[in-house]
């Protein structure tokens, strides 16, 4: 019979890109290990070494930034500390399509024998916490340990992610956004609503400027969930752009949940003043 771990005795490990604190990802029960922020040829762990507003003030000074995935000794020490009061570890990272990541902590998980489950959200941020609560959800159900992925695969699936930039500057210069170099945009404010869907980050619809990038944000999400979602605000040193985001979203009927930090990766790779959401659907 296949053994079913209650969510009890299972420790929850996420990394940095959630948008928490440690201290409110404690609170939350996950516990976090730190992505690599690299600048000026060193490497810092994101937010135990470098914080977000550090992050946020060298990219608005012109410093060239770059993100990379959890070192394997932070993973290790984390599984180590948690599996000596708890059964098992299931630990939930931003899209393997992303970052290395969920490779990294893959193979780091293959020493403990099953007692370490590595979960790719094929997303990051709200999305990744969205589909870390599901799987939370699928335990306290009493899904069995060795069907947890296939479990919550559906789930996964449906959860979806809007991110608006205020610049072009950062995805020029980052490079890791599909279908990017159609944007000219410049002198004409011409910006694109990027789409995070199945681990995956594209180019969206194109806007005209912020405000009329916040409203189409709410288009798509009104024509992706007709029926409403749970949903993640961040942002990335614009709480004012979060707000009003936050607002229209409101006055479709839609539960937000709360509001995060965007994190480094999507402050490297977006830029200072980025707003987006998580959507998933309610449960």
């Amino acid at each position: 019979m296949a053994y079913m771990p209650t969510a009890s005795k299972t420790a929850f490990v996420a990394d940095t890109t959630l948008g928490l604190s440690p201290e409110e990802a404690l609170e939350k029960g996950i516990h976090l290990v730190p992505v690599q922020v690299i600048h000026g040829g060193r490497s810092y762990r994101d937010l135990l070494e470098i914080g977000p507003e550090e992050v946020l003030a060298l990219l608005e000074k012109g410093e060239r930034l770059s993100t990379s995935q959890a070192a394997p000794e932070d993973l290790r020490a984390t599984y180590e500390r948690l599996l000596l009061d708890h059964d098992r570890v299931l630990s939930v990272h931003l899209s393997g399509k992303l970052s290395g990541t969920v490779a990294t902590a893959q193979a780091v998980a293959r020493a403990y024998g099953g007692r370490v489950q590595v979960l790719d959200s094929w997303s990051l941020n709200g999305g990744l916490w969205l589909v870390l609560e599901e799987a939370r959800r699928l335990l306290q159900q009493g899904v069995a340990w060795e069907r947890l992925e296939a479990a919550v695969a559906p789930y996964r699936k449906r959860v979806l992610g809007y991110v608006l930039p205020k610049t072009l500057t950062y995805l020029h210069r980052s490079g890791r956004i599909g279908g990017i170099a159609r944007f000219v945009g410049g002198l004409l404010r011409i910006l694109p609503v990027l789409l995070v869907r199945e681990g995956q980050v594209e180019a969206g619809p194109r806007v005209r400027g912020f405000m009329e990038g916040m409203h189409k944000m709410a288009e798509l999400f009104r024509k992706d969930f007709p029926e409403g979602a749970l949903v993640h605000l961040a942002h990335a040193g614009n709480p004012e752009g979060a707000r009003a985001l936050g607002e229209l979203l409101r006055a479709e009927g839609v539960q937000i949940l709360s509001t995060l930090q965007a994190g480094a990766a999507v402050s490297v790779h977006a830029g200072p003043g980025t707003i987006a959401f998580f959507a998933g659907p309610r449960r």
